[in-house]
């Protein structure tokens, strides 16, 4: 929380009006750690690893001490018969500066590839708090559980904007000990959705020497097609658009999306091979019959993602995707 709260002094000393917005972050604590991504189809493997950094050992009047904390695991993913952002969920208990490492197709043995939510929560009542000190990673691996490569997830904090009251650990309830509904990111419980993704930097892609795989996922969930403008960039300032369709979890190169990838036409003296890049913004949500839809805070695809570049099938190395800008949005819970 410090970063907020020294927004917040600044806000108060610089006289600006209006509330503190702020996107998650990747590589710092937070309340719910978002990964973009799971794989566990066959041949593929993702560990998935939280941290609870909070070493305060006080008893609770229930028994629990201040630094536990319960987590609660939701997968969005596909399984083999083609369903869609099918949700399934577990609980894992931490102790106060607890690790904790799974194998996602062992603790979701139901969903194939997806994206997963982790979010802190009362170890008695089960409901949302304010605990901003998780960390996580992931690493994808083949079956044999040799690692490819890893990435960080982006880290939402709380801010516990319409609770009611606090746990018995004195820890505030994001809503309320009884809320049942979706998780929301709007800078009220917890930070924002970013309204800009960025693949910083790619190779123009040519089978068996530079290959590479975007990672999307949406918060509209499976009734949702999910409409995205992406605009291509050489390294001569030329600029490509494309739109790109949807529904909740995507993963497929970005040739896939625009032959651009494949044909940069920019300066080949300025490095070994052409490079680019990518900006990607959410246009529109629509219905399963393609009509515009009304959502509860915004219309407009919320999105995360990862990026991976594959160099002559040897090297591979994936992180999660650059970001700017604000956007609320909300998912579903179980």
């Amino acid at each position: 929380m410090k970063n907020r709260t020294l927004a917040l002094a600044l806000t108060a000393i610089l006289g600006v009006s209006g509330a503190v917005v702020a996107e998650p972050n990747v590589a710092e604590t937070g309340s719910v750690n978002i990964f973009s991504l799971f794989d566990s189809r066959p041949s593929s493997a993702t560990v998935i690893n939280m941290t609870n950094l909070e070493d305060d050992r006080t008893v609770c009047d229930n028994g629990f001490r201040t630094g536990d904390v319960q987590l609660h695991y939701i997968y969005y993913g596909q399984d083999a018969d083609g369903g869609i952002c099918l949700e399934f969920d577990r609980f894992e208990l931490l102790s106060p500066l607890d690790t904790l490492t799974v194998l996602a197709s062992d603790h979701n043995p139901e969903g194939e590839v997806g994206f997963l939510v982790v979010s802190a929560t009362d170890p008695e009542t089960g409901a949302l708090i304010d605990f901003n000190e998780l960390i996580g990673s992931a690493y994808v691996a083949n079956s044999a559980i040799d690692i490819m490569w890893s990435y960080l997830p982006y880290a939402f904090d709380a801010d516990a904007g319409r609770t009611t009251g606090n746990d018995v650990c004195g820890r505030p309830f994001i809503f309320d000990a009884a809320f049942t509904g979706p998780i929301i990111f709007d800078d009220t419980d917890y930070d924002s959705f970013p309204e800009t993704l960025y693949v910083d930097s790619f190779f123009e892609e040519a089978a068996g020497v530079f290959e590479n795989q975007l990672t999307l996922m949406a918060s509209s969930g499976q009734d949702f097609i999910n409409e995205v403008d992406f605009f291509f960039h050489n390294n001569k300032e030329d600029r490509f658009s494309r739109t790109f369709k949807f529904v909740c979890h995507t993963s497929l190169p970005l040739s896939d999306i625009s032959a651009v990838a494949r044909n940069l036409g920019g300066d080949p003296t300025e490095f070994a091979v052409e490079t680019g890049w990518v900006e990607i913004e959410g246009r529109n949500v629509l219905d399963l019959a393609g009509n515009i839809a009304t959502l509860p805070l915004n219309n407009q695809p919320a999105l995360l993602g990862v990026f991976v570049q594959i160099v002559r099938s040897n090297f591979t190395a994936g992180h999660a995707l650059h970001m700017s800008d604000d956007l609320s949005t909300q998912i579903p819970a179980l």
